[in-house]
């Protein structure tokens, strides 16, 4: 049987999914997604070249061990708008040894202090760090907040893990032997920062974290062998859809964003200060034609919201869920519109079959 058509009356990238939901129940899943270039001075165009989804996601690095510089955006739903911050800090003047990025987006605010490289030494039978290093800039990815493992022990088994930050540095296990060089991490919650020796502070940052870490992990449900059972293949009964949402914490919005919301960044443009408006764009609506089933008219909701200094880019995705009735050969074609959408640019090439 042919596939869908759709057709797309929006500059953006769009892109219908056929997917499942905890019940395996099928799912069109249609996703919406813009590029914007974010000039020095805050101002908004269209890219040219509008991004496709990420979904596979993309590495920091391109490498399998790394955080998500891009987590991969092919969920069937999210709960709430995740809001992430892409980039690097930028010392506003040279020497600087620290420093306080800050991400405002709407209601929602978060700060990191950004210190330069520090390691623990002992001196005189007194453990202490290093002074700062001066820097010119320093990767906001969690690699550079603490977390991490020990593999101090001889024992490979005994081997342990920082479960909010597995990639992270500075964690050590509770009684473990003080280790000359251990590095510090660079990004810290400034109200809870590492004083001591043993101290296990708050990871912090602004990316994204991964499926496997906590406090994410623990909306993820009960595998266990009641599951293993009675459940095998469906996600556990305990399954929470918060599991879906990505951001770091304090940066998931009580709900959904609707565009138009301030943006103000501190110290992670070499300008020091960035700051524009989401763009104010209604809701946009996917036109469902269906073979069988009564035709669907869906809104698409904003659910993720990248701000990339390293890029300079603005990502917006909006998505939409419609419960099947048996398979995704139902759907004869799809219409997705924004209005007021085209005063940023002409309509995506359309009229093509979905994947």
């Amino acid at each position: 049987m042919g596939h869908p058509t759709s057709e797309n009356r929006t500059p953006f990238t769009f892109e219908p999914l056929f997917l499942a939901d905890e019940e395996l129940r099928p799912l069109l899943v249609p996703v919406l997604k813009a590029t914007f270039e974010i000039s020095p001075h805050g101002k908004l165009t269209l890219a040219e070249e509008q991004e496709p989804l990420e979904l596979a996601g993309k590495k920091w690095d391109d490498s399998d061990e790394a955080s998500d510089r891009y987590e991969p955006e092919g969920v069937f739903f999210k709960p709430a708008t995740d809001v992430v911050l892409v980039g690097h800090a930028h010392a506003q003047e040279r020497g600087a040894r620290e420093l306080l990025v800050a991400l405002k987006v709407g209601a929602l605010q978060k700060g990191v202090k950004v210190i330069g490289d520090r390691a623990w030494f002992k001196s005189m039978g007194s453990i202490a760090m290093t002074k700062p290093a001066p820097f010119e800039r320093i990767p906001l990815r969690y690699e550079r907040a603490f977390g991490g493992w020990d593999r101090s022990h001889p024992d490979a088994a005994k081997h342990q893990f920082e479960p909010r930050n597995p990639v992270g540095t500075g964690f050590r296990a509770a009684g473990s032997r003080f280790e000359e060089g251990v590095r510090l991490p660079n990004l810290e919650d400034p109200t809870h920062l590492v004083k001591e020796w043993g101290d296990r502070p708050t990871p912090v940052g602004f990316g994204f974290i991964g499926p496997h870490w906590q406090p994410r992990a623990a909306f993820a449900g009960t595998y266990d062998a009641a599951w293993e059972k009675s459940r095998k293949p469906l996600l556990p009964r305990d399954f929470d859809r918060r599991f879906l949402n990505a951001a770091s914490p304090g940066l998931i919005a009580p709900g959904y964003l609707q565009g138009n919301e301030p943006v103000v960044i501190a110290n992670a443009t070499p300008e020091g200060r960035l700051s524009f408006s989401l763009p104010a764009l209604p809701t946009p609506r996917v036109q469902v034609f269906r073979k069988r089933e009564s035709d669907e008219e869906l809104e698409l909701r904003l659910d993720t919201v990248i701000v990339d200094t390293d890029a300079m880019r603005l990502f917006l995705i909006w998505r939409g869920l419609l419960v099947l009735a048996r398979e995704p050969t139902e759907v004869e074609a799809m219409e997705v519109t924004c209005e007021g959408s085209e005063r940023w640019g002409p309509p995506q090439a359309s009229g093509g079959q979905a994947g």
